[in-house]
């Protein structure tokens, strides 16, 4: 007789061969549609820029991004915004260049954010607070590379770097 009260007892199956994990895809999936929607954001400053839009134009100059690094700026978010479509691209795919261009991709972005905040810093107008303007950003970066660094752990653990191509 079967006891009602007695525990189930669960069917142990070990695991697919062919199944492949699922962390590259969904990571390629978020790493899609952050790059989409910062091109859309890139692309939205730079037609605010070339038209002369005076309300973005005054934001840019208060943080210390003036004339041409306006555009150098918009420039590399563009540039880095089609990069990380690329890789989120190859990551759904399962292949093993989008994990080494994520690598690659975190430390540019730790770096050009280096040098884009000390840029900002030494080139502040008087009216301008760098605690107000530098902190949030450099706040967020940090987050952000936190997030990368973990995303990236997760990439090479190597059940996950095996089902890469």
């Amino acid at each position: 007789m079967d006891n009602p009260y007695a525990a189930p007892e669960a069917e142990l199956k070990e695991p697919e061969t062919g199944e492949r994990p699922r962390s590259p895809k969904v990571i390629g999936s978020i790493s899609m549609l952050i790059s989409i929607v910062s091109l859309l954001m890139m692309i939205v400053t730079l037609i605010a820029i070339s038209s002369g839009l005076s309300a973005v134009m005054s934001e840019m100059r208060a943080s210390g991004l003036d004339g041409p690094l306006m555009y150098i700026s918009v420039g590399l978010g563009l540039i880095s915004s089609v990069w990380l479509l690329f890789i989120g691209f190859k990551l759904f795919r399962y292949r093993d260049i989008g994990r080494r261009h994520f690598k690659i991709y975190m430390i540019f972005q730790a770096v050009s954010s280096v040098l884009t905040t000390g840029y900002q810093y030494f080139n502040l107008p008087s009216y301008s607070s760098a605690q107000d303007i530098l902190l949030p950003g450099a706040i967020s970066t940090v987050v952000i590379l936190l997030i990368m660094v973990w995303l990236l752990s997760i990439l090479n653990k190597p059940e996950v770097r095996a089902s890469l191509s």
